[in-house]
Formats: structure tokens, C-alpha cells, sequence
């Protein structure tokens, strides 16, 4: 089933993928993400924040240990 999202279409999703898992790591942020660069100069945008969202919405958050930057 294809979803429709405010930031873009996301594909029908059946598992978690390295790329995605990256992606919830950083919390969706794009900045300083590899592919922001890819996108750059382009009309197209990165799908990934909409195919992270149909991810934990279908098959639940992944089991990964997400970094915590503490500052001073």
C-alpha cells in the first residue's frame, strides 16, 4: 500500500534497511547526512524521513542503540 505523506511518498516497507536504520539514528535530521549532498541542486527530495516514519509505524522502532551527545 503506498502512504502519502506531507514530505513526500514513502514505498510500501518490509524491513528495516542499513540506510534507514542510519537515518533513526540521527533522529531523521538531514543535516550533515551523506545524502544531503546527493540532493543538492536537484528539484527531487530524500524520502528517507517519510520511509523512517512507515517503518516504525508498521514494523515498530528498531533495535538499535541510539548515541547520546552530552555537553558540558
Amino acid at each position: 500500500m503506498l502512504r502519502s505523506r506531507d514530505m513526500g511518498r514513502s514505498i510500501a516497507v518490509r524491513r528495516w534497511t542499513n540506510t534507514a536504520l542510519e537515518c533513526y539514528k540521527r533522529g531523521c535530521v538531514c543535516e550533515g547526512c551523506f545524502y544531503t549532498d546527493f540532493f543538492n541542486g536537484t528539484s527531487q527530495k530524500c524520502q528517507m524521513k517519510a520511509s523512517v516514519l512507515e517503518l516504525v509505524r508498521v514494523l515498530g522502532k528498531p533495535d538499535v542503540d541510539i548515541p547520546q551527545v552530552l555537553s558540558e
